[in-house]
């Protein structure tokens, strides 16, 4: 599936903005401007890669392409109940929902994020990576599950946090299910009671300090001395001057070796809660000066660290002395303060009494955008305003996610503050020697974080709750808002003569027009001081940004008297319906008498009206349906869709704003879907009703040439409007089974496409029997993991009944076609135990006409037939003997694959019958790279077929047996195809890849996958028409891709900067014969370049050899060229000489037969487009693994070196070592170990 649709122009990559800092640092006290830097790719930085994402069901989803260019194919795990997921895709955000996850999903008890697949490869959780979860239980002392993987105890939360192999998610899955209710079950296993992903926590980024008051605080003697303030970050430089003396402990939760910062941040928050100032004369001080550190390293060196790390920092700073833990970081997950983080905050307040100060988040300006763990009820949450008090653009809104709680609590300085720079660093904008300049909420929570240490010091009794209320019941209001800035932007000045304070209020969210009655809240006041105070009261009310809404506020009385160390509730009422404009409305109730001045926030937001939109959903059998994927899209923003859940009566109802909105998604019952649009469902003053009547709906229905089952399919409606820059695509894929789709009106304006996807394969087992009514083809469909054969065999043909154990001791099917019907009894039961009783084969027949797809794992071939052709077979047997034909193959002969596309209104039919004529015939050659006597091993992989008219497409996963050949027969008119293949089984092996292409009607070519000679370089012309995988110069950058392995003509690629496992890699870069830096692959930036021309050497490495992969198993590169500055926006690539490589008589095991001569031809490629000439070209073998070398006799013709091998007979492999040099100055040196086997 493809990006649904995009208006204008925008750029492909942003490489040199999307780096992730780990390569080489800085020498300590430099700046990482001056001198060159070697730094890893993040995946997203390049322009088209390949990910494959398994999930926690252990389905498998394989993303091609960035950006909003993206595709997806869907690969259901052997197991799954249906192997059908829905997509939702919106512009570069991919969420994939297997079926059997729904209902838990549904429930609540699995985190939304565990299917964000886009997400999931941002934050590097894919290509073979371990899963990780925080998995909570029922009882503190639980084990992480089975077939996981414990990281480290979370008991603050009751939770674990683990880790699950790629390879174990299935198992792992299997086990979390409940057992009683299966794939419907909206609850977990083994008193699991939520699952979350356990994503990556990201850092929320001289005039600042006096703004707040602290010189005040100073001046009375308050400057945070005998406190502590635990910081939860990047780690520290200790060595700066600012807090060489500042830190009394360092621990390190990340994944870094150790807690010294190196990122930056950490320090930049340190020097503003308690930097001595020392190393800029006093003039950067911090606000507590006098506190103690604890530093907690939750963030690792590349700015990022996991949930699990910082909850088990935030548990370690609670329980270390620390009054206050400072938390400059969250993860952009809208919560109602029930997440894991947001649990663990109000749970260590509770128990610890710490106050916890953190960060609202940089994700405004929309409204309810306050982020997790800024989100708990317990935390002192701060926005950030300039020098001005004005609200920063970039900070959180509120209010809370949800319940509408009020978020954030309080404001501070967070826009353009100075702060120690830690050595070696680049974050913010460099200022004066030893210190940068940063913004964010990250920048304005430490501000609150030493005022909150200064009101410890001069309180040593005060708990988490006085802190906290003290600093916002003493802030100055800046007409910001309550949802805004809280209680308003922190003042230390007033604070520390604070010895009253109040807790704020939510009023409320009401429509607009709505009548309302007037709403009374609690405001409570208390009383820190040992004697008694009588304070009087005062409100207003005023609209956000306007003017006061007079009587809207009242107070339940004029005055409050506190006792000593107590407290007094004071009723706060508003009436919605003075407040008539739309907007956001702040209250103030203010405390004045005895020399105190204390105030309470109340706020209220008035948004327009909403209207019922209900939607009845049905089958095209007119029954509800068991499971349905909706989304709700506004058609004027450019926002995510919503999620529109549906109840058992097939109803979905949605409140909606007046406005224009799509309605989109999938039906699902048994193996029938179907897909609908509302295109444009306009909201203006009532509410409205529609029904999506599958009855109604047209069924996808394609007629391949040969006899062919079907392997997947997948079908999408997209839609944009005219307003959009991006729109949404909604797909459902998955196996077999009756697709259809919902004709629809025409869209009002903008975009609206639909389209099927179908593959389709040569039957492993065709079946044909003689019955009195003539000869009968039988409709099979192969049960994924049963026996296959090649040939012809006879069978009788014996009814087994349901399978049962009784039924199976009195009707003896050894030998014999097993007839079973589908029963009540799960089919992978019943059809293992027909098999232990000795069938030589098995069919299970429908209990419906449906397409029925079926799992098992054992060696005796099976297939499913529908029930009227199954019935016909078991009527002839209750009659007589009846043999039965089966025709095998081991892996298919053929594949058929289609794209059915439309754009406008979706059509009332969806049935086609292509002519042979208008497919390509691409024959796909499988080399298999593993040794000999590895057992059957099979390359997974999907042709993406892609439409040049509406731009959408999708793939579906077939195998094919490594060391075979088969047809792909592509439906040529308006399709572009490609293929990705993997070596299925190895989740850590990078896809393959080849180009999409254009293919004639009719026409016939040859594709040729893991063919030898395997070996380090870029693709040929044409295979990687993004330019992704060539390295380039811009300006004073390299950013430097090379495959590790491109086939022997360098047409199709291993993509990607990932090793496989057991992989060992190097990368390394010199500049005339210095080393500037490596790496683990070539898959880097390089930044600093000096502009001069200079001569640069690239060398990789590569190792190789396990069970799946046994040729090219070590091989050696170095490429010598000269590089120099490029002006503008310009790209140039490098010039690396390449190499392509041609030997004939390689068989499809990647093996030559000894003794034979075998003509071998280099290319000598030029990729950069210059047309320097070949100056030199040599070509080396060896025969016994590179121990002993010859020059191979070759004649050199227009850049090829051609010459003739013989391998002699005990010689297992070949080994070639070449070397050629150009014109330009640019030459090429490869070694590859074990090119091929010799026979």
């Amino acid at each position: 599936m493809r990006r649904p649709f995009r208006q204008g122009s925008l750029p492909a990559v942003a490489v040199l903005t999307a780096l992730l800092a780990a390569g080489l640092a800085s020498p300590a006290g430099a700046s990482s401007d001056d001198v060159p830097a070697v730094s890893v790719l993040k995946p997203s930085a390049v322009a088209s890669s390949a990910h494959t994402v398994r999930l926690v069901t252990g389905d498998r989803v394989v993303v091609t392409g960035s950006g909003v260019d993206r595709q997806v194919s869907f690969a259901p795990d052997s197991d799954s109940p249906t192997g059908t997921a829905s997509i939702l895709q919106h512009g570069k955000d991919i969420t994939v929902v297997p079926e059997e996850a729904r209902p838990l999903l549904d429930s609540g008890v699995l985190d939304p994020r565990l299917f964000e697949v886009g997400a999931l490869i941002e934050q590097g959780y894919a290509d073979g990576r371990d899963l990780p979860l925080i998995v909570q239980n029922s009882i503190a002392s639980a084990k992480s599950p089975a077939n996981s993987r414990q990281v480290r105890r979370l008991p603050a939360i009751k939770a674990t946090a683990a880790a699950v192999d790629p390879e174990q998610a299935q198992k792992f899955w299997a086990g979390l299910r409940d057992k009683q209710d299966g794939a419907t079950a909206k609850r977990l296993a083994d008193g699991v009671r939520k699952v979350w992903l356990d994503g990556k926590v990201t850092p929320t980024l001289d005039r600042s300090v006096p703004q707040i008051g602290a010189p005040t605080a100073w001046a009375a003697g308050y400057d945070g001395s005998g406190t502590k303030v635990a910081i939860l970050d990047t780690g520290i430089d200790a060595t700066h001057a600012d807090l060489s003396d500042r830190i009394d402990e360092a621990r390190n939760f990340s994944d870094s070796a150790d807690a010294v910062d190196r990122h930056g941040h950490g320090t930049h928050v340190a020097s503003t809660i308690a930097g001595s100032g020392a190393a800029s004369g006093g003039k950067y001080k911090g606000v507590a000066p006098g506190a103690k550190l604890l530093i907690g390293k939750v963030l690792g060196d590349n700015g990022s660290g996991t949930e699990s790390g910082v909850l088990a920092g935030m548990d370690w700073a609670a329980h270390s002395g620390a009054e206050v833990v400072s938390m400059s970081l969250g993860a952009d997950t809208y919560t109602d303060g029930t997440d894991p983080m947001s649990q663990a905050v109000n749970t260590l307040t509770k128990d610890t009494g710490t106050l916890f100060v953190i960060a609202a988040g940089n994700t405004g300006p929309d409204a309810g955008t306050v982020g997790t763990p800024g989100a708990a009820d317990a935390a002192l949450t701060v926005a950030a305003v300039d020098d001005q008090d004005k609200i920063a653009s970039f900070s959180s809104r509120g209010p809370r996610f949800g319940d509408k709680a009020m978020k954030p609590d309080i404001a501070a300085p967070g826009v353009n503050i100075v702060a120690a720079r830690a050595a070696g660093t680049a974050m913010g904008a460099p200022a004066e020697a030893g210190y940068t300049s940063a913004s964010g909420t990250s920048m304005a929570t430490p501000h609150v974080s030493g005022a909150a240490a200064i009101l410890a010091q001069e309180h040593p009794d005060w708990d988490a709750a006085d802190l906290k209320g003290a600093l916002m019941s003493s802030a100055r209001t800046s007409g910001n808002g309550g949802f805004l800035e809280g209680s308003g932007r922190v003042d230390l000045a007033t604070a520390i003569h604070a010895g009253v304070w109040a807790t704020n209020a939510s009023m409320g969210t009401y429509a607009q027009g709505a009548v309302s009655e007037p709403v009374t809240r609690t405001v409570t006041f208390h009383n820190t001081a040992d004697k008694e105070i009588t304070l009087a009261l005062s409100g207003a009310f005023s609209l956000d940004g306007g003017s006061e809404v007079a009587g809207a506020l009242t107070l339940g009385s004029t005055g409050v008297t506190l006792p000593a160390g107590g407290s007094r509730g004071v009723e706060v009422t508003v009436d919605p319906d003075l407040a008539t404009t739309g907007g956001t409305y702040t209250g103030t109730i203010t405390a004045t008498g005895e020399g105190i001045t204390a105030h309470a926030t109340v706020a209220l937001s008035r948004d327009l009206p909403t209207y019922k939109v209900g939607l009845q959903t049905l089958m095209p059998d007119g029954t509800a349906p068991s499971s349905a994927a909706l989304s709700v899209y506004d058609l004027r923003k450019n926002a995510p869709p919503v999620r529109l859940p549906v109840d058992a009566a097939g109803v979905a109802n949605a409140r909606l704003k007046p406005g224009r909105y799509t309605i989109l998604g999938h039906l699902l019952k048994s193996s029938a879907s179907v897909t609908f649009v509302l295109p444009d469902v306009n909201v203006t003053d009532h509410d409205l009703a529609f029904t999506a009547d599958g009855r109604k709906a047209a069924r996808v229905l394609t007629k391949t040439p040969k006899p062919t089952e079907p392997v997947g399919s997948t079908v999408m409606v997209g839609r944009m409007s005219a307003e959009q820059s991006v729109g949404v695509l909604a797909a459902l894929s998955g196996g077999p089974g009756h697709r259809y789709l919902l004709p629809s009106a025409a869209a009002q304006d903008g975009r609206l496409t639909s389209t099927a996807v179908e593959s389709f394969r040569s039957r492993p087992i065709s079946a044909k029997v003689q019955l009195p009514t003539g000869h009968v083809d039988l409709t099979t469909q192969f049960v994924g993991g049963s026996g296959r054969f090649e040939g012809v065999r006879k069978l009788t043909a014996v009814d087994a009944g349901f399978g049962t154990a009784e039924e199976l001791a009195a009707h003896d099917v050894t030998g014999k076609l097993a007839l079973v019907r589908l029963g009540s009894e799960s089919p992978l039961t019943a059809l293992t135990r027909v098999a232990d009783a000795g069938a030589a084969a098995v069919m299970l027949v429908n209990s419906s006409d449906d397409v029925l797809t079926a799992g098992a794992t054992t060696k005796t071939p099976m297939f499913t037939v529908p029930r009227s052709e199954g019935d016909r077979v078991l009527a002839a047997v209750a009659r007589g003997r009846v043999t039965v034909q089966l025709t095998g193959e081991l892996t298919p002969s053929y594949s058929y694959q289609t794209v059915n596309s439309h754009k406008g209104a979706l059509p009332g039919s969806w049935t086609t019958a292509p002519a042979q004529s208008e497919f390509a015939d691409v024959l796909t050659k499988d080399y298999s790279p593993a040794p000999a006597g590895a057992g059957e091993l099979y390359s997974q992989g999907s042709w993406l077929g892609q439409n040049t008219v509406t731009g959408d497409g999708a793939g579906t996963f077939g195998e094919v047996n490594l060391g075979t050949t088969q047809h792909a027969y592509l439906l040529a008119a308006n399709t572009t195809w490609s293929r990705t293949a993997y070596l299925s089984g190895y989740l850590s092996a990078q896809p393959y890849s080849s180009a999409a292409a254009s293919y004639k009607p009719g026409s016939r070519s040859t594709q040729e996958w893991f063919k030898p000679v395997l070996h380090a370089g870029t693709p040929g012309p044409g295979a990687d028409p993004s330019g992704s995988a060539q390295p380039y110069r811009k300006g004073d950058s390299m950013i430097v891709t090379i495959p590790k392995y491109v086939t022997g003509r360098s047409d199709v690629y291993e993509y990607g900067g990932r090793n496989a496992d057991g992989d060992e890699t190097a990368f390394r870069l010199y500049r005339n014969g210095t080393l500037l830096g490596s790496a683990p692959n070539a898959w880097v930036a390089v930044n600093n370049l000096p502009q001069e021309a200079s001569q640069y050497r690239i060398e990789t490495n590569a190792k190789r050899n396990n069970k799946w992969w046994s040729v090219s198993t070590e091989q050696h590169t170095a490429w010598n060229f000269t590089s120099a500055h490029v002006d503008g926006d310009a790209k140039a690539q490098l010039p690396l000489l390449q190499a392509d490589y041609h030997l004939e008589g390689v068989a499809l095991d990647s093996s030559v037969t000894a003794g034979k001569y075998h003509p071998v031809s280099v290319a000598f490629r030029n990729p950069d487009g210059t047309r320097a000439a070949l100056t030199k070209g040599t070509v080396e073998v060896s025969y016994d693994e590179g121990t002993t070398w010859k020059k191979v006799p070759a004649v050199t013709y227009k850049g090829t070196v051609t010459g003739v091998l013989k391998a002699p007979k005990g010689s297992k492999g070949i080994s070639l070592r070449i070397h050629g040099e150009n014109s330009a100055g640019s030459s090429i040196d490869q070694t590859v170990i074990h090119a091929v086997h010799v026979r």
